[in-house]
């Protein structure tokens, strides 16, 4: 029938105008609570891209509702953070991350994520020791070491609708595999809620 396709294009319409979901190359912010293991709090701040998108759209007709329109955006979105993790005893580091994701918006708004990406982290102590030549043990301030080596996450979250400045909230769980940290095949786990800006209102 002529009138079908015409209501799902009108849908589909309606739905990229009012933003309920982010745009492709679209920038957006976000700051977060960060942790290591529930033991090590922190904070994360990093900056989003959205590089591609597809959308799906399915029409199901249920007795006695008629026509229900579902809508699905699905995403790859490049991202670069910086978190710091502290622990009074122990050491204070810088978790650098850049990550490529999939990200699929569905029901309700709700958000699914799967990325990996690779990560360099960069830890301080404050209480550092090394020993010389003579074999002489001496305190060295600020010392520090690096590592870097592959992660990957899972998450899900909401995306609110309408323009607004907070658009929307995630709940990440991340693992970080660290060359010569440890032990390689022991990840370092965080986890992250986060809290996702854009510069100006969608719609502006």
């Amino acid at each position: 029938m002529p009138r079908y396709p015409v209501t799902l294009f009108l849908i589909l319409i309606s739905y990229l105008s009012f933003s309920q979901t982010p745009g492709t190359r679209e920038v957006s912010y976000h700051f977060g609570y960060l942790s290591n293991n529930a033991v090590r709090p922190g904070l994360n701040v990093g900056v989003e891209y959205g590089l591609t998108e597809w959308i799906k759209l399915k029409s199901k007709v249920k007795p006695g509702r008629g026509a229900v329109n579902m809508v699905k955006i699905h995403q790859l979105v490049v991202a670069a953070n910086l978190g710091v993790l502290w622990h009074p005893k122990t050491s204070t580091s810088l978790l650098n991350t850049y990550t490529i994701e999939y990200r699929k918006t569905g029901r309700r708004r709700m958000q699914y994520q799967l990325g990996l990406g690779g990560a360099y982290m960069r830890s301080f102590f404050p209480n550092a020791y090394e020993v010389d030549e003579d074999g002489e043990v001496y305190s060295r301030p600020l010392g520090s070491a690096g590592y870097f080596g592959p992660t990957h996450f899972i998450g899900f979250g909401r995306y609110r609708t309408f323009p607004r400045t907070f658009q929307w909230w995630h709940l990440r769980i991340a693992g970080t595999y660290l060359l010569d940290y440890n032990a390689f095949l022991v990840p370092y786990l965080t986890a992250e809620i986060r809290l996702g800006f854009h510069k100006k209102p969608l719609g502006e």
